[in-house]
C-alpha cells in the first residue's frame, strides 16, 4: 500500500539525470540531517513523535489506544524489510539491524483514521555505523527560507481564503461541491481529509493532457472538478478551493517534484531551478501542513475507457517539511502578501517589495529580477525612472501579477522576461518598445489583450505562444509571427 506511483508524467514534465544543472554524485554517502526528531500529523489531528537514537526509532503518540505497522523498505526499489507494530503512549523499535549501511531506508507509518487504513510515507533514514539517522536532504534549508511566506497573522490567513485565479472558492458550484463532499465532517480535520481523499480517489491524473504540447487546458477549480480529471496543478488548485469553501486556509505551491531516487539523491538547488509541480499547503491546528494529490493519486486517464486503478495512498498527506523536503524542493507559494525585502535588480536599477505585495522599481538600464524574488502581485515603475530594457527570465514565473504597463523608455523585452505568468491578462506596450523577444509571454495563459505597438521591428519565436485567450493586434509587417506556434492565440488582428 505504501508503494509510491511517482512516474515522470505525474510531474507534468520527463528528465533525464545529468540534463539539468546541479546534479550531484553522492557516490553511495548519505549525509545525517541536523535533526533526530520531528512529529507526524494524523489526518484526525492526533500526533505522532518519531525521534531516532541510536540504532532504535521511539515514537510517542497522543492517542494511546492507537495501533501502528511500522514498514521499513529500501528507498531505492521500495522493497519491503520488516514490518514491525506498536502501539500504547510510546514504543520503541529496533531497526538497525535490518538495515544496510549507507543505503536509505523509508519508514512508512500505516495507522487506521476515519475508518480507512491510511500512511504517512516520506521519512527517510540512513545507518552509520550501529546508529540511525535521518537522511540530510539537499533540499530542507533551501526550503527553510522559500516557503517563508506561509505566514500565521490573522490578515495573511484571511487572505489565504480569498478566491485567485483558478481558486474559484466563491463560486456556488464549487461550494456546492466542498458542502457535498465534507457533508456530515465532524470537524476541520475531517473535512480537509474528505476533500484529499476526494481528489485522490474519485479525480485522475490526464495523462493524454500531460504528454500534449499543442493543446491548451483549462486548470481553474471548477473546470476541473466537472471534468474529473487534469494534472498536478489542477488538483492543487481544487484542494486549496474545496479548503477555502470551507473557511480553512490553503495555498498553492510550486516547484520541483522529483521523478524517482536518482534525483532525490542526486538533485541540489541552483539558480536556474524552475518549478515542474505543483502541490499545497493547508493551516490546520495552528501550523502549515503541506499535501501533494498527484503523488497519491489512484486513478489515471488515458484516453476515453482507459483508466489505469491503484490502491489509494495519503503517503503526502500533512507532511511536516522536514520529510516533505526529501523529494519536494520548494520555490513559491501563491500568496497576496509580499515578503518585504530590496536589493538591486540591474547595474543601475533597485527593486523595493512590500508587505501588500507590490513590486516597486527604480532606476536606469536594463533590469533582470534576482532568481527567486517573485512573491508580489502587481509591478510599479517609479516615476522618474528610466528603464529601457525587461532582461532575460525576468519576471518569469511570477504567477500572481494580472497587469503590467510597461513605460514608455523601454526599447526591448527580452526572451522569456513574463514567460509562465499564468495570471497575467493585461500588458500594455509602449509606442517606442522596439523588440519583443522569444518567448517572452509564453505560457501566459490568462493573457487577454495585447496591442504591440507600429515601432516593434521584430517578435521573437513563440513569443505569445500558448496564450489560447489572447487577442492580440499588430502591424501587418509582423503578420506571420505565429506561423509555428503550438497553441495560436484567440484572435490575431492585423493592422
Amino acid at each position: 500500500m505504501f508503494l509510491r506511483i511517482v512516474t515522470s508524467l505525474i510531474l507534468c514534465a520527463s528528465f533525464t539525470l545529468g540534463s539539468f544543472p546541479g546534479f550531484l554524485e553522492r557516490k553511495g554517502e548519505f549525509t545525517r540531517a541536523s535533526y533526530d526528531s520531528y512529529t507526524l500529523t494524523l489526518c484526525d489531528g492526533e500526533t505522532l513523535e518519531m525521534k531516532l537514537a541510536g540504532g532504535s526509532v521511539i515514537f510517542v503518540s497522543s492517542d494511546p489506544s492507537r495501533s501502528y505497522t511500522v514498514v521499513l523498505a529500501k528507498a531505492k526499489d521500495n522493497n519491503v524489510v520488516k514490518n514491525l507494530t506498536g502501539g500504547g503512549e510510546s514504543f520503541i523499535l529496533d531497526i538497525v539491524n535490518f538495515m544496510d549501511e549507507d543505503q536509505l531506508y523509508y519508514l512508512v507509518i500505516e495507522y487506521e483514521a476515519y475508518g480507512l487504513e491510511v500512511t504517512n510515507g516520506d521519512n527517510v533514514i540512513v545507518r552509520k555505523g550501529d546508529n540511525v539517522f535521518f537522511w540530510k536532504s539537499a533540499n530542507y534549508e533551501y526550503n527553510l527560507n522559500t516557503c517563508s511566506e506561509l505566514w500565521t497573522d490573522e490578515q495573511s490567513l484571511n487572505e489565504c481564503l480569498e478566491p485567485q485565479n483558478d481558486i474559484e472558492c466563491d463560486d456556488p458550484v464549487l461550494i456546492a461541491y466542498s458542502n457535498r463532499i465534507c457533508d456530515g465532517a465532524a470537524d476541520d480535520w475531517e473535512k480537509v481529509f474528505r476533500i484529499y481523499y476526494y481528489i485522490a480517489t474519485e479525480m485522475a491524473y490526464d495523462e493524454t493532457e500531460a504528454g500534449d504540447a499543442s493543446g491548451g487546458y483549462q486548470d481553474g477549480a471548477v473546470a476541473v472538478l466537472r471534468d474529473g480529471k487534469t494534472i498536478c496543478e489542477g488538483f492543487s488548485n481544487a484542494f486549496t478551493a474545496l479548503c477555502r469553501a470551507q473557511g480553512i486556509p490553503a495555498v498553492v505551491e510550486f516547484g520541483i517534484g522529483f521523478a524517482d531516487y536518482n534525483e532525490m539523491t542526486t538533485r541540489i538547488p541552483v539558480a536556474e531551478d524552475w518549478a515542474d509541480h505543483a502541490w499545497a499547503a493547508v493551516f490546520l491546528g495552528g501550523k502549515w501542513h503541506f499535501v501533494d494529490p498527484t503523488y497519491d493519486m489512484a486513478r489515471f486517464y488515458s484516453g476515453p475507457d482507459k483508466i489505469k486503478t491503484y490502491d489509494y495512498s495519503t503517503s503526502y498527506y500533512l507532511l511536516p517539511l522536514e520529510s516533505f523536503s526529501n523529494d519536494h524542493r520548494i520555490l513559491d507559494a501563491d500568496t497576496r502578501h509580499g515578503i518585504p525585502s530590496a536589493g538591486y535588480c540591474g547595474d543601475y536599477a533597485s527593486y523595493e517589495i512590500t508587505r501588500d505585495g507590490v513590486c516597486h522599481i527604480s532606476g536606469s538600464g536594463e533590469i533582470k529580477m534576482p532568481a527567486g524574488v517573485n512573491c508580489f502581485n502587481k509591478i510599479v515603475f517609479e516615476p522618474g525612472s528610466n528603464i529601457t530594457s525587461i532582461g532575460t527570465l525576468c519576471f518569469s514565473d511570477c504567477d500572481l501579477i494580472t497587469t503590467v504597463v510597461i513605460p514608455d523608455t523601454v526599447k526591448r523585452i527580452e526572451e522569456c522576461a513574463f514567460d509562465t505568468c499564468e495570471d497575467l491578462e493585461y500588458v500594455y506596450l509602449p509606442e517606442g518598445l522596439e523588440y519583443i523577444g522569444d518567448e517572452a509571454f509564453d505560457y501566459c495563459d490568462e493573457l487577454s489583450y495585447v496591442r504591440v505597438p507600429d515601432s516593434v521591428g521584430s517578435i521573437g519565436t513563440w513569443a505569445f505562444d500558448d496564450c489560447p485567450r489572447l487577442y492580440i493586434s499588430v502591424p501587418s509587417h509582423l503578420s506571420g509571427f505565429a506561423n509555428d506556434y503550438d497553441i495560436q492565440p484567440m484572435f490575431i488582428e492585423t493592422r
